[in-house]
């Protein structure tokens, strides 16, 4: 099923070749037509450009093959077949090449006047090695010959080729981006093909030269409304009539005085010209198209940061103070006023609020004057008593405003209220500076372990439920690691319990060297051992956890004695847990590190 699928796509690329091969040649042998575009090599082209690039090799070698086969079923000798094939390869794969390196990926489609000309590049620089190639393989009739030639696969590259890269995708192969399309339905479409249809057919049927135009005017229409593949579809529609005109050996337009070749030359000039002309004016289109959404995106996200700003104003308490230093206007908030203990109904500019502020303003123009020349924005924490009594903290971000000879003109600042948070922060500062204190007394009296030095589980416990009591009083988190060493029993067999004591005093010096020195660790079992964290919350638990265990892992690694890994169980204080609890979690966490390979650290749930 692998290899078929591997194949199908070369196979249907191969059989669609041979088809438009074998009605091209069909109508042009028998039939007398005079063949505008070559559209196998359209094929060709797509087929390369649609097909990831490590499939290259596998795609040119089986249509090679089914090219060689087909052109030795009409009579040509293996060599010239065989030349005449390859040089097909090498055009398809250096204008699929070519082209993907100007669009910036297989999956994307012009997009700018840049892509447009590079893709009329690579599809003129692609058929000209193509066609050059072959003239060592076919003879040719006619000076003219290698230029009918060239545009015939130039003008299929630059038309069958997008089109079939849209249906491809149209029928859900693929992942082209082919953005072609630029809004209306697809019935729209097809009407508008047939009736650019039916103008290639008018235009070549009327012996009026100034027909043409009309079928200019209606591509570059079709192009306003449909984009870059109505240019393509239209120029096909286009060659498709001039063919159906000259069956039978007549000229494939009767406007043009001339031999049914020379009439051809003229009218693939004439096709490259509309798409010379439509395609760059499509880029154009799409450009606008894609500014146009961009400036609505912008907008969009500026109308929702500005709803974001407002609401953020509103549920965070923010105030907002404009002061202009040369006019002496002003424009505060109603929300600014209120945290500053004046009305409301002040705003927007109080006037001289000096004199309405308890402290005579003192302490804010103080610290306004003391910033006079920052030229950053800066900010200063000031107090405020508000009518009522009451005393709060607020917090001041101000930015200054200085003309061009340095003077400052004007100030913005906003402000919130802070008196919770400070208050908080200092009741936090006040709980671990006596939590340290009692850290620091429980280390001299308690009891500890006489291997290590560390606490000892008693210990241990008794200030866990210490430090459980303070953190759930005044909210703040606290975490609690539980190791132990890997393999430890293997050591002490192998080495024996000296050597396994060795390991667990440089284990507990190592863990000692690596938490912070408001932290306690201990040891509670054989090799047991607990951190406690205080003060940090999980992603900085974890953060500390995975360096104790990186520090153990290199540390034993590099002393004199058996090197040793462990596995830590992480677990974080929950209201309602008790010592027993929470211990529980971390040693279900640990015993998780454990079975998932050890020397890891893994969070309880």
């Amino acid at each position: 099923m692998a290899r078929l699928a591997q194949i199908r796509g070369p196979l249907i690329a191969g059989l669609l070749w041979i088809a438009l091969a074998f009605a091209s040649t069909t109508l042009r042998d028998k039939g007398g037509a005079m063949l505008l575009l070559w559209l196998p090599t359209g094929v060709h082209v797509a087929s390369v450009y649609a097909t990831p690039r490590k499939r290259w090799p596998w795609l040119l070698g089986t249509l090679f093959t089914m090219q060689v086969l087909y052109a030795m079923w009409r009579g040509v000798p293996f060599v010239p077949a065989s030349g005449i094939a390859f040089a097909n390869g090498v055009e398809a794969l250096l204008c699929a090449y070519l082209g993907i390196r100007v669009l910036g990926g297989r999956a994307k489609s012009p997009q700018t006047f840049g892509h447009v000309a590079g893709l009329f590049g690579a599809a003129l620089l692609g058929c000209a090695a193509g066609s050059l190639i072959s003239l060592m393989f076919v003879p040719i009739p006619n000076i003219g010959a290698p230029f009918h030639w060239f545009l015939s696969s130039v003008l299929a590259v630059l038309t069958a080729t997008p089109v079939l890269l849209y249906l491809r995708r149209w029928l859900g192969f693929g992942d082209q981006d082919v953005r072609s399309w630029r809004g209306g339905r697809r019935w729209d479409f097809v009407f508008a093909v047939a009736g650019m249809t039916a103008l290639g057919a008018l235009v070549f049927a009327s012996p009026v030269r100034g027909a043409t135009p009309i079928l200019f005017v209606a591509i570059v229409f079709a192009v306003f409304r449909f984009g870059q593949l109505a240019a393509a579809c239209g120029v096909i529609a286009y060659a498709a009539m001039g063919m159906v005109v000259s069956l039978g050996g007549h000229s494939p337009s009767l406007y043009l005085d001339a031999d049914p070749f020379t009439a051809a030359l003229i009218l693939q000039g004439q096709m490259l010209l509309m798409l010379a002309t439509a395609l760059p004016l499509a880029a154009m289109l799409l450009t606008r198209d894609r500014l146009e959404q961009g400036l609505r995106w912008s907008n969009d996200e500026l109308r929702a940061n500005l709803t974001i700003l407002n609401l953020t104003k509103t549920l965070a308490g923010i105030g907002r103070w404009q002061y202009d230093l040369e006019t002496g206007a002003q424009n505060w908030s109603e929300k600014m006023l209120e945290l500053n203990g004046l009305s409301p109904d002040l705003a927007p500019d109080p006037g001289d609020i000096r004199e309405l502020l308890p402290d005579g303003g003192e302490e804010l123009f103080a610290k306004l004057a003391e910033h006079c020349e920052t030229r950053i924005p800066y900010s200063f924490e000031y107090s405020v008593t508000h009518p009522d009594g009451s005393e709060h903290i607020l917090k001041m971000n101000v930015c200054n405003e200085f003309d061009p000879d340095g003077v400052r003109i004007a100030l913005f600042a906003v402000a919130m209220d802070v008196t919770e948070q400070v208050r908080r922060e200092q009741a936090l500062k006040r709980a671990r500076e006596q939590a340290i204190e009692q850290a620091a007394e429980a280390q001299k009296l308690a009891k500890t372990d006489p291997l290590t030095g560390l606490a000892n589980r008693r210990a241990t416990i008794g200030w866990l439920e210490s430090m459980m009591t303070c953190s759930l009083e005044i909210d703040e988190p606290l975490a609690v690691l539980m190791f132990d060493i890997d393999h430890f029993k293997l050591i002490n067999d192998t080495y024996g319990h000296q050597t396994g004591d060795e390991v667990l005093c440089k284990i507990a010096e190592i863990a000692r060297a690596q938490i912070r020195a408001e932290d306690l660790v201990g040891r509670i079992g054989g090799e047991e051992f607990v951190c406690i964290l205080s003060g940090i919350g999980g992603r900085e638990a974890r953060a500390l956890a995975e360096r104790v265990c990186r520090a153990i892992a290199q540390g034993t690694e590099r002393a004199s004695c058996p090197a040793a890994t462990i596995s830590i169980g992480l677990a974080l204080l929950r209201k309602g847990d008790t010592v027993e609890t929470l211990l529980r979690r971390a040693d279900a966490a640990l015993y998780e590190a454990k079975e998932n390979g050890r020397n890891q650290v893994r969070r309880a749930a």
